[in-house]
């Protein structure tokens, strides 16, 4: 591969991607006393889907000093959780204040349009230099080594930048991984998504006014419900590709035909008209076999992608960003770059991804139900709601997942299924 020649106007870090991840990261380090540069493709504000946050990224959010502009924004404050029955059935709410006491036991629907460009202005703030409509051709390696990138600006000019550390926060474009070789599916996790956003769509009062609904269909599927400012929700299905687009192929048709399918939707929509284009991703897991090398590391949806249905993205976004700028600043100041000195958070935040990565096969197992579990293992609905906030890097969650995989046991055999769903 490429080398690069160190010169006078170098980085210590490199961040590609400017969206949460990458902003979070950047932050934290440039807080630390490291020179980054944030190269983003795009410009901000833009648009982006995920914007349900879960209370645990509040300390994050503190640490990176947005909680006051969170607490005075126009985005609807998040509470809790409900689940609706393919049978239209209410669930009773998760409540985060449940297991979390006093004002962090709240978070907020974010239009990520707003949200990103909060945080990347916050990181330019902190001294973060950014340059916004610029892509990464390559990431430059000697041998093994990452020592820079490769950019190219909107006019066509090239420039080779050296660095110390290359973190990729670029999403689901993946750019370490894709060059590597790195990414490959998830197996068993096969899901695809069509989404779209409505103006009108009713909504609860009070406390529940800015919950997250989930409200489950057949074929081990679901659609999302997530209030947003200026009277919005954002609405989508996740289910098997093959089930969303077996005999269409037109999202806007799809998209319409399975909000016409299930009632507790259709109810809530009947007064709402769409207000956007009709999105859609054919493929939503993806996972990198490393997420850190020598003198690279990879954060948020740039090292993986599981599945939208605990609101888990933007958390592990800041979550990876702040548990990998400490390994950075870390081996930054050891000067030891290797993979082993910059992957020191990947222990913590595999075993976290892991607790989440099992709530997602409890949820797509046939005849699982949440409300079921809490009902037949009280002692652990504590861990659950803990998953539902975020709270689970860290942590012993040893006997929480042996219950789930004892239930999931228990839901393979036929009779107890059927009992289940009846």
């Amino acid at each position: 591969m490429s080398k690069v020649t160190k010169g006078p106007h170098d980085y210590q870090v490199i961040v590609l991607g400017g969206g949460p991840a990458g902003a979070a990261a950047a932050t934290f380090l440039q807080m630390a006393g490291h020179h980054c540069l944030i190269v983003e493709r795009t410009r901000f504000p833009r648009y982006h889907v995920g914007e349900s946050l879960i209370p645990h990224t509040f300390g994050t959010l503190d640490r990176l000093g947005l909680l006051p502009q969170m607490k005075v924004s126009h985005f609807p404050e998040k509470h809790s959780v409900r689940f609706v029955s393919v049978g239209g059935k209410d669930s009773d709410p998760f409540y985060f204040s449940e297991t979390i006491e006093g004002e962090g036991s709240r978070t907020w629907q974010v239009e990520r349009s707003e949200f990103d460009d909060i945080c990347l202005k916050n990181a330019r703030a902190a001294g973060v230099e950014v340059k916004e409509e610029v892509s990464v051709e390559e990431v430059l390696f000697d041998g093994a080594q990452a020592v820079g990138v490769r950019i190219r600006d909107v006019a066509g000019n090239e420039e080779s930048i050296a660095c110390s550390v290359v973190i990729d926060a670029s999403g689901r474009a993946s750019l370490v991984g894709r060059q590597l070789g790195l990414r490959g599916p998830v197996p068993g996790l096969r899901k695809a998504s069509i989404w779209a956003y409505y103006r009108g769509g009713k909504r609860l009062e009070g406390i529940d006014a800015g919950e997250t609904t989930i409200l489950l269909i057949p074929n081990e599927g679901w659609f999302w419900y997530i209030p947003l400012p200026n009277d919005v929700v954002s609405v989508g299905i996740v289910a098997d590709p093959d089930y969303l687009f077996d005999d269409e192929k037109d999202y806007e048709r799809i998209l319409a035909r399975e909000i016409g399918k299930c009632a507790g939707l259709t109810e809530r929509l009947s007064e709402a008209r769409i207000v956007s284009p009709v999105r859609g991703l054919r493929e939503l897991a993806y996972r990198n076999r490393d997420i850190a090398g020598p003198g690279w590391v990879m954060v948020g949806d740039a090292a993986a992608f599981l599945d939208p249905i605990y609101s888990s993205g933007l958390y592990l976004a800041l979550g990876s960003a702040e548990l990998a700028a400490g390994s950075v600043d870390a081996a930054l100041k050891a000067g030891d770059l290797s993979a082993e000195a910059l992957g020191t958070y990947t222990g913590p935040l595999g075993e976290g991804v892991g607790v989440i990565h099992k709530l997602i096969q409890a949820f797509y197992t046939p005849g699982f139900s949440f409300g079921e579990f809490a009902k037949r293992n009280p002692e652990h609905r504590p861990a659950l709601i803990d998953c539902l906030v975020g709270d689970v890097i860290g942590k012993d969650m040893s006997a929480f997942t042996d219950a789930l995989n004892a239930m999931m046991q228990k839901m393979a055999d036929p009779g107890e299924a059927v009992a289940n769903v009846s």
